[in-house]
């Protein structure tokens, strides 16, 4: 049975005296125990060598083709198309034909990711909410500016619209810095005259580009993806970029949890206890609340950073991706966008 609480210690910048209640599942299967051990071997090593020397040239791009092994739902179909500034793919799902679409924005600490590791998961996604998605293979860091990803991501959105998709039938979801990213986009759009989409999902989200907090936290030291020190060596290179770049965009600096939040539609966010990302998931539920968005944050303990992608092997990562499914069928149900437009 879920636990519905309140934090053990809630968020602490600029902490205001609301505190939002997480729903919590527990966690610690014994897949997912192996599933943690395996990472904490491999994966989190080689991030731990990469933020130590970050400005080699290392070949991000390879890293996306690791997940070619990643097989997508059976049945599912895709499509390749040309955004603005670059490419997207359109995921549907099998069987009958889908009542709602998605922006999907991958995550990879905008620096890897895309077509191959995030496959399964969205197929996955795509399947259990009935939605057609396009997933957006935005520009990355270094080559890139973090703002250049937050305008790719706004014109996928912009592009959905202008191919007749209403925007009340529009979720947009995202994992890790693909979370930053959907609450950005959303954020942005909203500040350049476009209509607001009817709901978004953050999946470990980055939230809050302030390191304190998350390196101040336990769960920095229980992660089993990211050292501690991979934190300040990710913002260093976000900055240094940032600033040769030139932008001058608010984006470009701007952490979700300091903008205005108020227009957001209903939101759900979920999180590992023990992941880095952890106090940014707690942080951005508060603001939310704060500003008067309805928002439902899902907590799992021992779970690796952006666990929802094992959801063919874990039991809590399937269970999250279904629960995915169930808030949207509850914020969207179908045919509810089409008597919004009827009267209209």
């Amino acid at each position: 049975m879920p636990q519905r609480r309140g934090y053990a210690a809630g968020p602490t910048r600029n902490s205001a005296s609301v505190e939002p209640v997480t729903t919590h599942f527990g966690g610690g299967s014994p897949v997912s125990k192996i599933v943690d051990r395996v990472l904490r071997s491999t994966v989190k090593p080689v991030i731990s060598v990469w933020s130590k020397a970050p400005d080699l040239p290392w070949p991000y791009a390879v890293v996306d083709y690791l997940g070619r092994p990643l097989t997508r739902v059976r049945g599912t179909t895709v499509r390749s198309i040309r955004l603005r500034n670059c490419n997207a793919e359109i995921v549907t799902p099998p069987g009958e034909a889908p009542v709602r679409t998605m922006l999907y924005l991958h995550g990879g600490a905008f620096l890897v990711g895309g077509r191959h590791l995030h496959r399964q998961l969205i197929s996955r996604i795509a399947d259990i909410t009935r939605s057609s998605v396009l997933a957006v293979d935005y520009r990355q860091m270094p080559k890139h500016a973090v703002s250049t990803s937050v305008e790719d991501c706004v014109d996928a959105y912009r592009h959905l619209l202008s191919e007749g998709h209403a925007p009340e039938d529009i979720v947009i979801a995202g994992d890790s810095a693909g979370g930053y990213l959907t609450f950005m986009t959303a954020i942005v759009a909203i500040e350049e005259g476009l209509p607001a989409p009817a709901a978004l999902v953050a999946l470990s989200p980055l939230t809050d580009l302030e390191m304190a907090d998350k390196l101040g936290a336990p769960s920095s030291e229980t992660c089993s993806i990211f050292p501690r020190h991979t934190a300040p060596a990710l913002y260093g290179m976000y900055q240094a970029i940032e600033t040769r770049s030139g932008s001058k965009r608010r984006t470009g600096s701007a952490s979700p949890v300091d903008c205005d939040l108020h227009a957001l539609p209903p939101t759900l966010i979920q999180a590992s206890t023990t992941e880095m990302l952890y106090p940014d998931a707690m942080l951005m539920a508060q603001r939310l609340m704060e500003a008067g968005v309805p928002v439902e944050l899902q907590t799992w303990d021992g779970q690796a950073h952006v666990f929802q992608a094992g959801a063919g092997i874990m039991p809590e990562a399937a269970h999250a991706v279904a629960n995915i499914g169930e808030f949207i069928e509850r914020v969207m149900p179908v045919g509810a966008a089409a008597d919004l437009r009827a009267i209209g």
